[in-house]
Formats: structure tokens, sequence, C-alpha cells
């Protein structure tokens, strides 16, 4: 599998950027030919001051769903804490219909517990109580799209559901791809083995994407499960017309973001970011991209942070590069 083979989605910029920006970045990305385009799921920025713009992922995402006409548009991830799952059901079959069947909804535990203490939720220890609350929430988005009634009660959720439904239900059959994001091998990658259409995770290095396949293929029931979930990176990327170009972008974003050594999560998982993203031409990037392919990843999410600077062609560069 070649870097060409990927599907390419672009991570809009919603931290400390105005509407207008992220839906101009999803309108290029659809014009570019990108497949697909994704919003996190924050109340606050997680690179930087706290303070910086944050768009919320949901409402955001409804406007690009009525903005673009073919582009993919996905959450990386939502928080299972932030929304009962009912109302997340409802949220997403929603933004199905707006989008005339394009939502792929990614799903994980949460992770930001400054976030979490701030906006008053229950940040749960460890974190395998978050994951099976996680797991459960999956189960009852699947009810609700699939059933006609659906009754629920709740084992690890507060959550007890008697005969209830969702009308309209999401017009893709039999639901959006859910994708579960994270990578801790006991609960995580085995939940998205039963589970789930799709997994996502970042930070890694190839060689690190293929340790986590092989524990995915340890869990799956079957080969042909193994083969049925999409396998994707959520990766930082860095693109100039030379080398050079690309590193200075690189070597900007982190004397502003992460000047020093990192000293909490969200530093350390900037860092990791920084650390693995590709940089370079658009030819080196997409060998880079191919590094991944060749491990088994089929799906990439890029953040580019130089995309919100007026003037930035890093979309379009590796567009010509990288897209058929």
């Amino acid at each position: 599998m070649s870097a060409t083979d990927l599907d390419v989605g672009v991570i809009l910029p919603q931290y400390g950027t105005g509407m207008e920006t992220v839906r101009d970045t999803a309108l290029e990305a659809e014009s570019l030919g990108y497949d697909s385009v994704w919003l996190e799921d924050h109340f606050q920025s997680w690179i930087g001051d706290p303070r910086r713009n944050a768009h919320e992922c949901w409402t955001t995402l409804s406007a690009i769903a009525e903005a673009t006409d073919r582009v993919r548009l996905g959450t990386l991830v939502t928080s299972q804490s932030y929304r009962h799952p009912a109302l997340l059901a409802k949220m997403a079959a929603s933004v199905d219909h707006v989008s005339d069947g394009r939502l792929e909804l990614g799903l994980g535990a949460g992770w930001y517990e400054d976030e979490y203490d701030r906006f008053g939720y229950e940040f749960r220890e460890p974190p395998a109580e978050r994951l099976r609350r996680l797991a459960e929430t999956v189960e009852i988005l699947q009810g609700l799209w699939t059933e006609e009634t659906y009754s629920h009660e709740g084992e690890h959720l507060d959550v007890d559901l008697d005969e209830a439904f969702c009308e309209p239900r999401p017009v893709q059959d039999p639901h959006p791809p859910i994708w579960i994001g994270g990578g801790g091998e006991n609960f995580t990658l085995r939940y998205t083995a039963e589970l789930a259409d799709g997994w996502n995770y970042g930070t890694l290095d190839p060689e690190g994407f293929a340790e986590k396949l092989d524990v995915l293929r340890e869990h799956c029931e079957s080969e042909e499960r193994y083969d049925e979930i999409r396998k994707s990176a959520e990766l930082f990327a860095f693109v100039g017309e030379t080398t050079e170009e690309a590193e200075e972008k690189r070597e900007a974003f982190r004397s502003e973001f992460l000047a020093g050594e990192p000293a909490e999560p969200r530093e350390f998982f900037l860092s990791g970011y920084l650390e693995t993203a590709p940089a370079g031409t658009p030819a080196e990037v997409r060998d880079r991209l191919a590094d991944y392919a060749d491990v088994g990843i089929e799906t990439v999410m890029l953040a580019m942070p130089s995309v919100a600077d007026d003037g930035d062609e890093s979309l379009a560069l590796l567009a010509d590069e990288l897209l058929d």
C-alpha cells in the first residue's frame, strides 16, 4: 500500500481562530480533493493558552455539514462524558441528515482532566472506569440507531432507557461509522475489536502503530473482523516548498506552544505529536506517510498548524503530491 492509497483527512484549525477560518479551511480541503475533515471535542484549547478560542465540536460540525457537499465529516474524538448517550444519538443522526450521510463519529473516553474539572464534569479514575462507560455508550448508540424502540438498563452509566427511539434514524445504514480513539491495550483496543467500525490514535511512529495493530488483531475474533476495522493515525504535519521551510514551521510552532520541557499531560501529548510529525516537502511527507501505510494504517487525519496563516499553501502543496 502506498501513501496515495490512503484516505487523507484534515483536522480543522478550531483553536485560536474565527469560525470563518474553520469553514474556509473545510471548503478548501473539499475543493482540493481531501477525503474528510475533522473536529476535536474540547471546551478549551489543549494547545497553548486554554483561553484561546475553542469552537464547540458538534455545533461547528453541523455548520460545516451545511457548507460542504462531498467531504466526509468527523469528530476526533467526542468525549463520552460530555453528553448523555441518547442526546448524542440524536445529535449525530441530525448531523448525518444535514450532511446527507457523511458523518463519521469518533468517540473516546476523555483525557483532559483540567477541562473536566473546570467545566464541572467528573473525571473518573482509573481510566478503566471511563472506558467501560465508553463501551456502554457505543452499545446505546447502536441500539437507538438500529432498533424501532430500545430499552437499556445502565451497568456503568447511570442511564436507563424505556422503549426509547431515535427518529429520524441516521441516513447511513445501519448507522454512521463509529471510531474509537485511544491506545490502551487491555480495554480500548479490546472494545474497538468488539464494537467499532474504526480505530484512531496518535503520537506514535510507524513502528509504534505496528505494535498497536498487532494487539488489535489479537483482540479480534477473526482476521475477517480485523479487516473490517478501519485503522487510522492522527498526525501533525509540516509542509513546505523546501525541507528547511517545513522545519522552520515546526520550530516556530514548538517555540510558541512548547518552549520548555513538557510539564503536564497535554504538553506531553503535544511533544509526541511534534516528534512524530511528518515534515518536509510534499514528496518527503508522502514518503513518510507511506511508512504508516506499510504497517497497516489506512486513513490519516492531518493537523497542519500553519493552514490558518494568511497565504499558507500547505493544503494545496500536499494535495498535488498525495491526492489522486
